[in-house]
């Protein structure tokens, strides 16, 4: 998990902040207004499932919400969550890591329309690629899935849904800010019979600012540019049959800082698609899923001004099959399976290139009066390397219309990337797939005008990969350092959460208390904030809304002993109405010029000022 450092902090305090966050989460219960919109997510289970059908957290950020944030990254969406923490390598244009409930970043499994993207030889997501211009909704699921999704959702899932328009609905959009920053976007719903099909565009780009802090690196603004093209449909074939079809397109290109004065690569060009056919099948209640899909991420590094030096290219193609059923029996007991094939293939010099993964889950759920209970099962095969066995059992009881108690346990796992196995000259083919074991406690609380949720977690993950020495020497005398399952990892924490309506005025506030030790240490892990809170404020008033959000990020240990300060961020966004089609929106990120260091001598923007303009035709 990376280099450790500081002490636990004492555990009277921890016992302290999980009473006052209870007591926290009480005090909303006085409060009453109108009803709050009923939520149905897909993430849990792969089919609709309602708030009071989940059994594990999810939390979800709607099309209205993210165009109120006027976010430059789908980092700063995510960014408003509790159990989610960002670290950023500069701006919106550079790379950034995600970790959910303190979990690392190749922890979190990403989809975009139900395909997994990503990259096979990293393990991670390029977050910075892609555009939340072109999202609906966003839905983050917390806690391990394996047993319905598989690989690498040991700390959760992030799913992500394009755009979708009804036909004869358009919207059309630009925007400039700070460092020269300019955005054109474009989308449109198109009728055709019993079906739809939404195609929506976005460019964007900035000339940037120097990310990095370092003393002997380039002096030079870091910009970015990326283009992004999706299209969503369906067509209603019978009363029973369905097809729907969904792909992305993102291309573009990242300055960045070569941090060594090395002379080498400081520009990155990618180019990452996927594409999705599907059928589904539905009678009574019955439904059936098949889908094939495609995805790629493709990247480029290279020394922007001298053409001589040679371009590296990391290249991961990912083919998948994905069948999955849900059959709703009688007396509240629904049944959901289904089987999972991909293969995973990568471009370079590797002793392997290529491998399948085979996955076979089953899902039971039922409910008993206040009582509501779920079982998960799946099988995962992945060639080369083991095969491995995942659960979730969860159990629920609603005590009354407001107040439920959900008790979860499960298992996940995440397989080795292929440059864990095979990176020429340093690749470990003898490594194993990471493994860990959560529980979790959340009681939930819903009224007429408040939603609101504290969950107690904890996830021991065994077998982690990193850097040891093999006890070899090289032809120079070296020690010669390879990956190796060494590392143990507990992480234990309280996540709260609360949207509420008080004084005309919308609230959400979110807030994470995490303890991520190493645990033959009992040191801190690196990165990791004990103390994370959001607070966002929202009102609408005739043909104007204001929001606003703060977001506080506690100290992280940097490591060498230094640490990360904490930091306070403000940013403001006010809309105006013209009329029903046409609006005008000011953001301001970062409105106090606060100095914010998330990486190791990487700076996040200053302030920064946005003007957007945008029209949109129901």
């Amino acid at each position: 998990m990376g280099t450790f450092s500081y002490k636990k902090s004492n555990k009277l305090s921890k016992i302290a902040m999980l009473i006052s966050s209870v007591l926290g989460l009480s005090a909303f219960s006085a409060v009453a207004a109108e009803v709050v919109d009923e939520k149905i997510t897909v993430t849990g289970s792969r089919f609709d499932r309602t708030a009071e059908q989940q059994l594990t957290v999810i939390n979800t950020i709607e099309r209205e919400e993210i165009a109120r944030l006027n976010p430059k990254s789908v980092a700063d969406v995510l960014e408003i969550l509790p159990g989610v923490s960002v670290s950023r390598n500069g701006g919106a244009g550079q790379s950034t890591s995600i970790s959910l409930r303190g979990s690392n970043s190749n922890h979190v499994l990403v989809l975009v329309d139900g395909v997994k993207v990503g990259s096979a030889t990293l393990g991670t997501v390029s977050f910075n690629t892609l555009s939340p211009e072109n999202i609906e909704r966003i839905e983050v699921l917390k806690g391990p899935r394996a047993s319905v999704w598989g690989s690498d959702a040991i700390g959760g899932v992030i799913q992500i849904f394009t755009r979708q328009l009804k036909g004869g609905e358009w919207f059309a959009g630009a925007e400039y800010g700070n460092n020269d920053y300019i955005r054109g976007s474009f989308g449109a719903g198109l009728t055709h019979g019993e079906g739809s099909t939404t195609l929506s565009v976005n460019h964007e780009q900035s000339e940037g600012y120097d990310v990095y802090n370092g003393a002997e690196v380039e002096n030079d603004d870091d910009g970015y540019k990326r283009s992004a093209i999706s299209l969503k449909g369906s067509q209603q074939i019978n009363s029973n049959w369905q097809a729907l079809w969904n792909g992305q397109y993102d291309k573009g290109n990242t300055q960045y800082d070569d941090i060594y004065a090395s002379g080498s690569a400081d520009e990155s060009d990618y180019e990452n698609y996927l594409w999705n056919l599907a059928t589904q099948y539905s009678r009574d209640q019955f439904i059936s899923k098949l889908a094939v899909s495609q995805s790629r991420d493709h990247n480029e590094n290279f020394r922007g001004d001298d053409a001589s030096v040679p371009v590296s290219i990391f290249e991961t193609k990912r083919n998948q099959v994905n069948w999955s059923n849900q059959y709703l029996a009688a007396n509240e007991l629904t049944f959901t399976g289904g089987i999972d094939w991909s293969n995973e293939s990568v471009q370079g010099d590797y002793a392997q290139d290529e491998r399948d993964l085979f996955g076979a889950y089953a899902l039971v759920q039922k409910q008993w009066s206040k009582l509501l209970a779920e079982v998960a099962v799946r099988y995962d095969d992945v060639e080369n390397i083991d095969s491995e066995v995942s659960y979730n059992a969860s159990l629920a009881y609603q005590f009354n219309e407001q107040w439920r108690l959900a008790a979860t346990t499960g298992t996940a796992f995440k397989a080795p990337t292929f440059n864990d196995l095979y990176w020429p000259g340093s690749g470990n083919p003898d490594l194993i797939s990471e493994t860990a074991e959560s529980y979790d406690l959340t009681l939930n609380f819903t009224a007429k005008d408040v939603r609101a949720y504290i969950s107690v977690f904890q996830n021991k993950i065994d077998n982690l990969i990193a850097w040891a020495p093999t006890g070899e020497k090289d032809d120079y005398g070296w020690d010669i350092w390879k990956p190796a399952n060494i590392n143990e990892a507990e992480i234990r924490g309280v996540e709260l959460s609360a949207n509420y309506q008080l004084f005309n005025l919308d609230h959400q506030l979110g807030y994470t208390y995490l303890d991520a030790e190493n645990v033959q240490t009992g040191e801190q892990l690196v990165g990791r904030s004990e103390n994370e809170f959001n607070y966002m404020l929202s009102y609408s008033w005739e043909q104007f809304d204001l929001l606003a959000n703060y977001h506080y990020q506690g100290k992280r240990y940097a490591g060498n002993d230094e640490f990360f300060d904490a930091t306070h961020k403000v940013d403001l966004s006010i809309g105006y109405q013209l009329d029903d089609a046409w609006s005008l929106r000011l953001k301001a990120n970062n409105l106090f010029d606060e100095e914010i260091i998330s990486a190791q001598n990487y700076f996040s923007p200053g302030r920064e000022f946005f003007l957007s303009v945008s029209y949109q035709a129901f």
